[in-house]
């Protein structure tokens, strides 16, 4: 590949957190020249990210008040210029890691010979290319079987491997020696323990109380003899003012105060940073700086939380963790469960006690809370493991399950399937990380088997009728009345296999990717769109397979 276009249009931390596609795409095609089209807000942190050749910046604040302005020839005057710009060359492929309609409109008119994401088909309607992006959108609806992070989820996409070093930012040594004198000139000594603190977030919903944190603060300061380092926008100045005003900890406010380089710096001068789901939360695990991520509300730790080895989270452990997006939420418990008392004697254990992490106690200053870390799996890809062993839930369970078979059917390993090898270490991580027995796990399992079965018979009885169209359509003169009245039942089938699906939430992933699967089926000619409607059929018929095996041989090795 020559030419490579990612567009990612969204926030400063989905930035950041492309670095492992980047270095992944640069490591596989060293002479590749990378582009970039990025909203113009955050297109200074692109400066500190290797291996980008060059850049398009899109004012997605200024088009909006355009179009709220009723200024549409302006707007399209943008559109037409910005194109005729990118498509100075014709790309080897072009992969849209903003999935939104609008991101779907600007990719469909770049010049590509390959296209990867949301995407608008030759009738005007969004199209899913590629497994994983397919994947990516199947997420939102079952994001408590989710068992990849975002960052793994885009690697596959683009077909290109992590190498394990996770987020990455360049910062030169100028400013790591300007953050060293600034905080010297603040009165920090070399030796002093410097913990930040990330007290805003993109939405609300996600924020921690400025209250916890300054209650946080003074603990850390009386017991570690902490200095604070508060971080943050200039639309969060006010939350560091507040900060101030209720704690007594030594704090040295930088917020609104430094521009992206700057903030790099100071964060990579810390010992551990403590954040809300947030940019300067990937920024710090990009320079290296170990992590302590606090995980509310909508915010599901496997799909944004810290990326890299030896990073940690803390998270509600609650039926309702975490939430829907648009979920208003009137009395957010997991900001009360995780509180400033469990958290400071979390930052002990990770700065002074790592040994002993692994054997945390579930005594009452953890109740309703779960702590994890992260680490590259076997496979690669970052896991998180629980360090508080608690009971086994159904969730989990599949979400274990899930890691192993969605690997197989959309990476399409062209390896025998080893089941007896997955199953040895499901059962390890089952073990040795959840309290659990055989009769746990029949209890969150048979139903679903029961389900399984049933699925596989309708799966079978439409690949059975795929089969029989298919070969009506090779002879010379098909009955097309034939062929019609036949794929009457390929929607029956549909209708019980979801109502099955969506009876047993667990199972719902199954269904819903094959949803997504028949939406982007073209429309060149018949034999093509049942060909193609076969393989999406066998494909599920693969997935439920591969599910119930593991299911059934689990529960007999308990």
């Amino acid at each position: 590949m020559k030419n490579i276009l990612f567009i990612n249009i969204t926030r400063m931390g989905d930035l950041v957190q492309m670095t492992p596609v980047i270095m992944g795409f640069k490591h596989k095609y060293p002479d590749a020249r990378i582009h970039l089209a990025v909203n113009k807000n955050f297109v200074e942190v692109c400066r500190y990210i290797p291996d980008i050749d060059r850049i398009f910046t899109i004012p997605v604040q200024d088009i909006i008040e355009m179009v709220n302005k009723n200024k549409i020839v302006a707007c399209y005057d943008y559109f037409k210029n910005l194109i005729k710009n990118i498509n100075d060359r014709t790309y080897d492929v072009v992969i849209n890691f903003t999935h939104s309609t609008s991101s779907a409109v600007l990719t469909s008119l770049i010049n590509a010979q390959e296209i990867r994401g949301i995407t608008i088909d030759k009738e005007g309607h969004t199209y899913k290319s590629h497994s994983w992006i397919k994947y990516i959108f199947n997420v939102i609806p079952c994001r408590n079987y989710n068992p990849f992070h975002l960052c793994d989820m885009h690697l596959m996409a683009a077909e290109v491997e992590g190498n394990r070093q996770g987020l990455y930012l360049c910062i030169d040594h100028d400013m790591v020696r300007w953050a060293d004198s600034v905080l010297m000139d603040a009165g920090l000594e070399g030796n002093d323990l410097l913990i930040g603190l990330q007290i805003g977030a993109s939405a609300e919903d996600k924020r921690w109380s400025i209250k916890n944190f300054a209650r946080l603060a003074d603990r850390l300061s009386d017991n570690l003899n902490a200095t604070i380092l508060l971080t943050g926008s200039r639309n969060e100045v006010a939350h560091g003012e507040e900060m101030e005003r209720l704690s007594k900890a030594r704090i040295l406010n930088f917020i609104g105060k430094t521009d992206l380089h700057e903030l790099a710096a100071l964060i990579k001068r810390c010992n551990l940073f403590i954040s809300n789901d947030s940019g300067p939360l990937h920024i710090a695990t990009a320079v290296g700086t170990k992590t302590l991520n606090i995980s509310l509300a909508s915010v599901h730790f496997r799909e944004t939380g810290p990326y890299g080895d030896g990073h940690f989270l803390i998270k509600a452990f609650i039926e309702c963790s975490p939430c829907g997006f648009f979920t208003e939420c009137k009395n957010p418990v997991c900001k009360e469960v995780i509180n400033p008392d469990n958290v400071s004697e979390l930052v002990r254990y990770i700065l002074f006690e790592s040994d002993n992490l692994q054997c945390i106690e579930d005594s009452p200053l953890w109740r309703d809370v779960q702590v994890y870390s992260s680490f590259f799996d076997e496979d690669g890809l970052m896991e998180y493991r629980p360090l508080i062993k608690r009971p086994l839930t159904r969730d989990i369970l599949f979400t274990h399950l899930y890691r192993y078979t969605w690997l197989r059917i959309l990476n399409k390993d062209n390896h025998p399937y080893n089941v007896s090898l997955d199953i040895e270490k499901i059962i390890q991580r089952l073990k040795g990380w959840y309290i659990t027995d055989h009769e746990m796990l029949k209890k969150l399992t048979d139903h679903e088997e029961h389900a399984l079965l049933k699925l596989k018979a309708l799966t079978e009885i439409a690949l059975s009728r795929l089969r029989d169209i298919s070969k009506e359509i090779d002879r010379e003169k098909p009955d097309i009345q034939w062929i019609k009245n036949i794929w009457e039942d390929i929607p029956l089938i549909d209708k019980e296999l979801h109502t099955t699906g969506y009876t047993h939430p667990p199972l719902k992933p199954l269904i819903l990717f094959l949803k997504y699967g028949k939406e982007c089926i073209g429309e060149d000619d018949l034999s093509s769109m049942v060909k193609e409607a076969y393989s999406i059929y066998e494909e599920l018929g693969d997935h439920i397979t591969l599910m119930y095996e593991l299911l059934k041989n689990i529960k007999k090795s308990f």
